[in-house]
C-alpha cells in the first residue's frame, strides 16, 4: 500500500513531535504493508509556513535515521496546502507537490467549503496542476450534500478519503458520508492522514472492510493502483464506477399514484 497523506515528519507541523517517534510508526507501517508514504506536511501560509530546503533537511535527516533502523519504507516528499489567494506562488517557487509529480495535496475550511475555494483552485489547475482535495468526507458542506464531491470531480478535482472516517473516528455523520462517496466512486484515494498520536492501524482495517463491503478491486485501486500513479504519472480516471439505479423505484411510484 502507498500512504499519500501522513504527517510523520517530526517537527515541521501538528503530526510526529520526534524522530524516534516518526521510526517507531514507520516501522509498524513497514511491518504492515506500507510500501511507500508522502510526508505530506502542513503548508498553511502565515501558520505552518517555511522553506523548502528547512523541509528538505528533514527529510533527509529522517531518511538517514530509517536506514539507520534497516527500513526500506520509501519516504517521499510531500505537502498539504491550505487553499488560499495566490496558493500558486508558493506552490511553484516552493515545488509544493507530492514528489516530482503534477498532484498538489490541498485543504480548506472544515466548517465548509470556502467561498473563494474553486478561485483559488483553479489557477492551479490552469498551470497544470492535478489537485486532490484532502479528507473531504469531513466538510461541512459535503456532508450536508456529498453530491457536491462528484461537483468538485466533474471541475477536475480528486477526491481522498481518511481511513478512520470509514470507521467513525470523527463522528457518525463523517463515517456516513466517507461511505457515500466511497460507494459512488467519488473518492479516488484512501489515506492515513496519521499524526502519530495513536496505533497506525485504520487503513488496513478500512481496506479490509472496503474489500468486504464493495470489493477488493476498489480497496486496491485506492491505496495502490491510483496512488502508484502519482510517481508513475499514469492517468488516474477521474470517473470509475457508474451506479446503476434500479429502474422498479420508479414504476412503484406510478403504481402508487395510478394503483
Amino acid at each position: 500500500m502507498i500512504d499519500i497523506h501522513c504527517h510523520i515528519l517530526p517537527n515541521i507541523d501538528d503530526g510526529s513531535t520526534s524522530v524516534e517517534n516518526s521510526i517507531n510508526q514507520l516501522r509498524i507501517m513497514e511491518q504492515r504493508g506500507i510500501s511507500d508514504a508522502y510526508l505530506t506536511a502542513h503548508y498553511f501560509r502565515g501558520h505552518y509556513q517555511y522553506e523548502r530546503r528547512q523541509y528538505d533537511e528533514k527529510l533527509a535527516n529522517l531518511r538517514q535515521e530509517a536506514q539507520r533502523a534497516a527500513l526500506q519504507i520509501q519516504l517521499k516528499s510531500g505537502f498539504e496546502i491550505f487553499a488560499q489567494p495566490d496558493i500558486i506562488d508558493d506552490i511553484k517557487a516552493k515545488s509544493l507537490t507530492l514528489g516530482d509529480s503534477p498532484y498538489v495535496l490541498i485543504e480548506t475550511e472544515l466548517n465548509g467549503l470556502a467561498q473563494d475555494f474553486y478561485a483559488n483552485v483553479y489557477p492551479l489547475l490552469r498551470a497544470g496542476y492535478k489537485p486532490i482535495l484532502a479528507h473531504a468526507e469531513r466538510y461541512v458542506s459535503i456532508m450536508r450534500k456529498p453530491s457536491k464531491a462528484r461537483d468538485l470531480i466533474d471541475r477536475n478535482i480528486y477526491i481522498q478519503t481518511n481511513a478512520g472516517s470509514l470507521l467513525g473516528h470523527y463522528g457518525e455523520k463523517v463515517r456516513q458520508t466517507a461511505w457515500v462517496l466511497l460507494e459512488n466512486g467519488w473518492t479516488h484515494f484512501l489515506a492515513s492522514d496519521d499524526h502519530v498520536r495513536a496505533d497506525y492501524g485504520a487503513i488496513f482495517e478500512a481496506y479490509d472492510m472496503i474489500s468486504q463491503r464493495i470489493d477488493t478491486h476498489t480497496a486496491d485501486l485506492l491505496t495502490k493502483s491510483f496512488p502508484a500513479s502519482i510517481e508513475s504519472e499514469d492517468k488516474i480516471p477521474y470517473t470509475y464506477v457508474k451506479v446503476q439505479r434500479p429502474h422498479h423505484h420508479k414504476k412503484n411510484w406510478l403504481r402508487r399514484i395510478f394503483g
